[in-house]
């Protein structure tokens, strides 16, 4: 969905034309403008002259760490911009700056895709340009996750957020496709964030490692979740139970889920979901986690939305069970 945004353009090509192409008969007057010629070169040069003089890194260096990447344009491009004195020790190094170059692009290009709602000319516009917004937002999210220095991010949940964080980019180009409206926004929105993510990917080489498990269940599951899985009966665990009769604490899936925003714990809830046919699209919210479903089996607990592309939803907006917005975008 992006294309390059940045060129290198000859030092001729910033100078004024009144003054690279002036020739003038005049001696003094030629010789004048080359002086001025020369001063203006001077100028231009000397905010770069300083630049690699603080960050301590010529070209060639940038250009050979750039090369280890998929994409080295983008990445000698702002890796020469961005680095402001950090030093590269070695590849762990240069991944964080990788991912941290990653991070401000896809914060940039959240800010400049906002602005472009003004632009959009009708519902289908409006309907992909929301979920690029959302999109983005996830996809900064897990960036962060993956960069914060707080977090306990293995190299193997490293590549896990940042696959989920390029994909969220391949479903933003995809809803345009979708709803058949490529022509105007799309080409806004170039910014070469899925390039730098991809790079920094590919400097994250995890090697497969089969998952290892225990008794059955991946490590990642907690003794209580495992627990809760291997009861007879997990509907006996539930914390509410929703039946269209009006035997339960509610009536539909989307009352239960609303309710369990307003909870004060944290821990697992478990959402008991009778037998019946739920018409409804069900948004948990991005915040909320823990969240488990549990019905009366296949073909007894129905859930069934109507959004569909052909109706002007995305697919990504048209799932039957899936997070919701937190933000109001109108």
């Amino acid at each position: 969905m992006e294309t390059t945004d940045y060129a290198n353009i000859p030092t001729q090509e910033l100078l004024s034309p009144s003054l690279s192409n002036n020739t003038s008969n005049s001696g003094g007057f030629s010789h004048t403008m080359k002086a001025i010629h020369q001063k203006l070169v001077v100028l231009l040069m000397s905010p770069l002259l300083l630049s690699f003089g603080v960050l301590g890194y010529s070209q060639t260096e940038i250009k050979s760490w750039c090369a280890q990447t998929p994409h080295p344009k983008p990445c000698e491009y702002f890796l020469g911009h961005k680095l402001k004195g950090t030093r590269i020790k070695g590849k762990s190094d240069f991944r964080m700056i990788a991912l941290q170059l990653a991070l401000n692009r896809a914060e940039n290009a959240h800010s400049a895709t906002y602005s472009y709602g003004h632009k959009c000319r009708d519902e289908k516009e409006k309907a992909a340009w929301t979920d690029c917004l959302e999109l983005y937002k996830y996809t900064i999210s897990r960036l962060n996750y993956t960069a914060h220095p707080s977090h306990k991010c293995t190299e193997e949940d490293a590549q896990t957020w940042l696959s989920a964080a390029l994909t969220n980019l391949e479903t933003c180009r995809t809803g345009f496709v979708e709803l058949g409206v490529t022509d105007h926004i799309i080409p806004l929105m170039s910014n070469n964030v899925s390039d730098l993510i991809s790079n920094t990917l590919a400097l994250n080489d995890v090697p497969y490692k089969p998952p290892s498990a225990a008794g059955g269940f991946p490590t990642w599951v907690k003794p209580g979740d495992r627990k809760l899985l291997q009861a007879s009966s997990p509907a006996s665990q539930a914390n509410v139970v929703v039946a269209q009769d009006g035997s339960g604490n509610y009536k539909t899936i989307s009352e239960a889920v609303s309710a369990a925003s307003k909870r004060s714990s944290s821990g697992r809830y478990v959402i008991y979901i009778k037998a019946g046919t739920y018409k409804e699209n069900v948004q948990v919210g991005s915040s909320l986690k823990n969240i488990m479903f549990v019905g009366d089996g296949i073909g007894k607990t129905i859930v069934t939305g109507s959004r569909s592309v052909g109706g002007g939803s995305t697919t990504f907006n048209s799932a039957t069970v899936g997070k919701s917005r937190t933000h109001d975008y109108n």
